[in-house]
Order: C-alpha cells, then structure tokens, then sequence
C-alpha cells in the first residue's frame, strides 16, 4: 500500500524566472510575434475570408512609416567618363600606370583585351569640410560635396555592359524581366497625379542603352508601373495621338464603349488582376493624350526658363 502524497509533495519544484524564460521562450515570442502582427494588420487573412478586389492606381501609398521624399531623378549616365576619373580615386592604379597586370582577368571581349593599367589622369583633392577627394574634372559638384552621400562601396564581379546595367537596375544581372529601380518607387511612393505617367524616362538623343526597354521595364509587375519614354524630339511620346479619323466625340463614345464592356467583363471574372491592370493603363494613356501635351509644352515658359532648355 502506497503513502498518500500531500499537496506540498505534488506540486512542482520552484523555478526561477530564468529558467521560465528560458524554457518557453519560443512560445511566448510566437505570442509576442501574433499580437504585434495584429496591431500593425500584417497578419495573413486566412483562406476561408473572402479578399477584396485588387486596385491598381498611382495614388499616393500609405506606407508603415512617412516618407519625407516626393519624387526621385535618377541620373544613369550611361558611356559617361569612368567613376575612377570623378569620385573614386585609385591611388595603387595611379602608381601602376602604364605596367602590365599580372593576375588573371576574364575578358569579355577577347579580342580587344588588354592587361596594361591605365590610372587616373586628372588629379583629385580633398573636397568640403567632410574631406571627401573629388577630380578636377567636376568643379561644381566639388562645392557641394557636403549635401552628397557618395558610395564607394557598391561593386560587381562581371565587367560586361549589358549584365552590369541590368545588376544596377534590377538587382539581378543574369535574368531579365524583373522590375526596375523606377517601377519600385512608383509602387512604393504612388503619384499625385492620375493624368501623366510618374515613371518618366527621358533618353538619349543618340540612342537607348544597353539592354534597351530593359533598363525601365515594370517585370511581373502590372503595365501601370512600366517606364514612359519621353523621346528628345517630336514626338515625345510615341503613339499619343489618335488616329484623325476617330478624334474628338467619335474617340469619346469609343472609349466609353469600351470603359462599359471592361466593367461587364470584369464583373463576369472577378479576380482577373491582369485585365485591371491592363484596363489602368489604358485609361491613363487617354488621360494623358490631353494633359501629356500641356505638360510637354514650353512654348508658354518664360524667355529665361526657354533659354535653360537650350
């Protein structure tokens, strides 16, 4: 026959609070994780709750945190002199000018390879009170290092062209069809207005770079956050314009026509993401045969401003 146990001896030995920590502490982060999830409404809606339509628009987003920027130039200057001429002195390649490199270097194109250095030949000094060395070759810029954020650091190991500038602009450099740099920020940052395209690429007059449409292409994207090119010379915009035959009240009842067809469509298949996408894009693309021309127009600037376009 056994002893009864009193209630001391069943109850569990004392543990410290380090040891309850340290013992659940995977549970009460999943707890932690959930209520903090639910505060912000980051949690995932679960499969049996009926998800609203997509919306594609270019309306301002409403981030987790305030973005105190409006709008981004993106200056790729592309064929421009090598950044080892303007910003980032190398000192060692300055030294070795002229001497023959002797580790091994993978070409790209073999035939114009070549293992003698070439260094610098402008001069870089201190520039600013922050110090930072500048070439010669940029005066203006040297006056207001101070205001820059230089990056040195970013680098790549291909030294082709065309995989270099798809790495710059879409973060990957051997798979084409991913979104650009631009088609991000205008996902993240919207547009404060519907009428004009807010992803503006404004080429060269000699030509598009490497890997053409590439560089500012939406990827999976939808077509709403595709680049626009805006062409150094008339027209501005490719394929603006409608037909003469089908301008004014004709294109009108067109495109309302056309508007109530999509909408039907559209209730019929529910959930079709792609065609409300397309649908976005095609009806920025109206707005814009009005307000596109307006903007483009500097005919109404003043003689000054006129003059600065050159």
């Amino acid at each position: 026959m056994t002893d009864s146990l009193d209630h001391d001896q069943l109850a569990l030995p004392p543990v410290s609070r380090r040891e309850f920590l340290s013992r659940h502490v995977l549970g009460l982060g999943s707890v932690a994780l959930a209520t903090l999830l639910q505060q912000d409404k980051l949690l995932a809606t679960p499969a049996n709750v009926p998800r609203g339509p997509a919306s594609y628009d270019l309306l301002p987003k409403q981030p987790h945190f305030a973005p105190r920027a409006k709008s981004m130039i993106s200056l790729f200057m592309h064929g421009g002199p090598a950044h080892m001429e303007l910003t980032d002195p190398k000192p060692e390649l300055t030294r070795l000018h002229g001497k023959t490199y002797q580790g091994d270097i993978a070409y790209s194109f073999i035939k114009r390879a070549s293992k003698r250095l070439l260094g610098a030949r402008w001069k870089f000094r201190p520039r600013g009170e922050c110090g930072t060395e500048i070439s010669e070759l940029l005066p203006n810029i040297s006056e207001v290092v101070d205001d820059i954020c230089l990056i040195r650091s970013m680098h790549t190991g291909y030294n082709g062209h065309e995989v270099s500038i798809r790495y710059m602009h879409s973060g990957i450099p051997s798979v084409t069809g991913r979104p650009t740099l631009g088609s991000w920020l205008l996902y993240g940052l919207g547009s404060e207005t519907d009428n004009l395209p807010a992803y503006m690429v404004m080429t060269d007059p000699g030509g598009h770079p490497v890997d053409g449409v590439h560089n500012w292409s939406n990827g999976w994207m939808p077509t709403l956050f595709q680049g626009t090119v805006l062409r150094p010379k008339n027209p501005r915009i490719l394929n603006l314009d409608a037909p003469a035959t089908v301008r004014g009240k004709v294109q009108e009842h067109n495109l309302s026509f056309l508007a109530q067809l999509n909408k039907r469509h559209a209730r019929k298949h529910p959930g079709e993401n792609d065609l409300e996408a397309r649908i976005a894009s095609y009806e920025l693309a109206a707005r814009m045969q009005t307000s596109a021309k307006e903007a483009l127009d500097i005919s109404q600037e003043t003689k000054a401003t006129q003059n600065m376009y050159g």
